[in-house]
């Protein structure tokens, strides 16, 4: 499963048991792709199971929110976390790829202890390395 994709031509595994082979990843999120075994796992009524959209707008089946969905009424997009069990705003939530889990908007990767920390601002909570937009919103604070 390397890079998140499938196998393609050049694979030199030998009995190669990627799991995304077969899968079109262009229709799932990052995270129903990490999650690829608990989304294989899913029935035909899980997939027709309908969700309500954190807006109150409409209720969506899972199927339509394994990658982008855009709510017709507020026009918010939308998906579903493996992670955390349900239907997160795009806006709010994303899916860091090293750490393999759904996180806050507020959180960031840090590059050099290799944790997510909070505060996108603010300098990582584990190492001290600088947010990707500490300084940008005015003075520093000490």
């Amino acid at each position: 499963m390397k890079n998140n994709e499938p196998c393609d031509e050049n694979c030199t595994g030998a009995d190669c048991h990627n799991p995304l082979n077969g899968v079109d990843v262009d229709a799932l999120s990052v995270c129903a792709i990490q999650n690829i075994e608990e989304f294989q796992e899913l029935s035909e009524e899980e997939l027709a199971e309908e969700h309500e959209l954190p807006c109150g707008c409409e209720h969506v089946p899972l199927r339509s929110l394994l990658d982008d969905y855009t709510c017709q009424g507020c026009s918010e997009v939308y998906w579903y976390s493996f992670c955390w069990q349900s239907v997160v705003q795009d806006s709010c939530t994303w899916h860091c790829e090293v750490c393999g889990q759904c996180r806050d908007w507020r959180e960031w990767h840090c590059e050099r202890c290799n944790k997510c920390t909070y505060g996108v601002s603010l300098p990582c909570q584990h190492c001290g390395a600088e947010g990707p937009y500490q300084g940008m919103f005015g003075a520093r604070l000490s």
